[in-house]
């Protein structure tokens, strides 16, 4: 079962079907998605040359920022964007759509449950005469305390306006009801025209309903982030057109500009003049960071596109495909990871996707442990073994403990040979299932331990014992 459809109750509605409350002017969902998911001297496993070293760790609301998204703050870590559909007449729908994380709202014990609320409000149009005004209370419901304080995507909030196609200034307030955290955003939306001959951009969705013409409201659920993971939510893609001549469309995915990969949608059969097509987006097909995603009918060349973005998991968003593979600079000998960095476009999905299925030792589950435990201990390094100018990651200690581990035994003492400095010895023998002896000593007494000459060769061979 998907989180949307395991989702909890809002509103006084079980949501675990589609539910969109039309209105005469707007309509609006909200759930909630249930139980879903010094540099230079360092021993790291990954030539210099391979990638660049990431970010200390990933900034998901800086990533969609960057893109154009809507998004907040720590404080408030919703992320939002804007869709649109044909409306009766020369309308369009516009598709508010935004999701947050059960952490950033304050919840309180309403038995048998925990309860929060929130609200949104969204000027179009200038404020003193708006086109149009949406302003909602959510509430939203969740059965265990461990579900409020989740930082991943665990509430989606929609709704719709009618608006005559052009370009307004849009103001957006979203609040959480019980403490002052909130956010607020300016910006400008350019609504489009939809003519005839028409095929939308495509809308990424977790579900949809299609519907016969352009005065039917829309009934679907978006994913506002528009984002996949390697073992999230799954999500597909929405089209709407009414040529009637053609049976099918054509998708492109393109990295860079360059098309990675085609494939065709095939029309619904309808009794109305609007037809509309869905397909399963496959991640397994795709390589992580930003791709575009164009459809457009035989014979068209141009075609309005929409973003999408490809994680690793949830939270390690990046906008590009070589900043994913540095994120994964311990997680295979510098061959594998040589190979994934030079991989073409049009392989890198196949060859990734092929490296993370191998590593997946329990292949039953939905989750791939291995992959699991390697960023869980990305997140620890950083919290250990920090320093003043390197990421607890990128340290010596850091490369050590995400590949192989806690070490078995750590022995502190002045190590022969090395003059008065302090040095750790990590000692593995059980845990590996070899012996490994790693010393490390810090020249300056500031805390910035380097694996000695010797213990970086017993490392890099050790990792080639590892992953070969």
């Amino acid at each position: 079962m998907s989180c949307a459809e395991r989702a909890s109750r809002s509103r006084g509605h079980l949501l675990g079907g589609l539910f969109l409350p039309a209105l005469a002017l707007l309509a609006v969902v909200s759930f909630t998605l249930a139980g879903c998911r010094p540099t230079g001297s360092t021993g790291q496993a990954i030539p210099a040359d391979l990638a660049p070293a990431p970010a200390p760790f990933p900034n998901p609301l800086g990533v969609y920022r960057e893109l154009g998204y809507i998004a907040g703050d720590r404080d408030f870590a919703a992320v939002g964007s804007f869709a649109y559909l044909p409306g009766p007449g020369d309308s369009s729908y516009t598709i508010i759509s935004l999701s947050l994380p059960n952490s950033t709202l304050r919840f309180r014990r309403d038995p048998p449950d925990f309860v929060a609320r929130y609200s949104v409000h969204v000027i179009i149009g200038d404020t003193a005469a708006p086109a149009a005004v949406l302003s909602e209370t959510e509430e939203v419901r969740v059965s265990t305390f461990r579900e409020t304080s989740r930082r991943d995507e665990s509430v989606v909030f929609q709704g719709f306006l009618k608006l005559v196609p052009g370009e307004y200034p849009a103001r957006m307030e979203v609040r959480d009801l019980a403490s002052s955290a909130n956010f607020k955003r300016e910006m400008r939306i350019q609504v489009p025209r939809f003519a005839a001959s028409f095929v939308t951009p495509p809308i990424i969705v977790y579900r949809a309903e299609p519907r016969p013409s352009r005065h039917v409201p829309p009934s679907l659920i978006i994913n506002p982030r528009k984002t996949l993971d390697f073992a999230g939510v799954k999500s597909q893609i929405y089209v709407e057109s009414d040529s009637g001549g053609d049976a099918h469309a054509i998708l492109e995915i393109r990295e860079d500009g360059l098309v990675i990969l085609t494939d065709t949608l095939a029309f619904r059969p309808v009794a109305g003049p609007l037809r509309t097509a869905t397909k399963p987006l496959n991640v397994t097909r795709l390589p992580p960071g930003e791709l575009t995603l164009q459809v457009r009918l035989p014979g068209l060349a141009e075609a309005d596109s929409t973003a999408l973005l490809v994680a690793l998991l949830p939270d390690w968003v990046t906008a590009d495909y070589q900043a994913a593979i540095g994120y994964l600079r311990y997680a295979g000998t510098p061959a594998q990871l040589d190979s994934l960095a030079n991989a073409p476009p049009r392989e890198r999905a196949q060859q990734l996707h092929a490296f993370w299925g191998r590593k997946d030792s329990v292949p039953e589950t939905p989750e791939n442990e291995f992959f699991e435990r390697y960023f869980r201990r990305i997140r620890d390094a950083n919290d250990r073994f920090g320093e003043a100018a390197t990421a607890g990651w990128l340290t010596d200690r850091g490369a050590v403990y995400i590949t192989f581990g806690p070490p078995d035994e750590v022995l502190r003492h002045l190590e022969p040979g090395q003059g008065p400095e302090r040095s750790q010895v990590w000692l593995y023998d059980k845990s590996l299932g070899f012996e490994l002896r790693l010393v490390f000593y810090d020249p300056t007494a500031t805390g910035a331990y380097t694996l000695t000459t010797q213990s970086r060769r017993a490392f890099v061979e050790a990792v080639q014992t590892l992953y070969s």
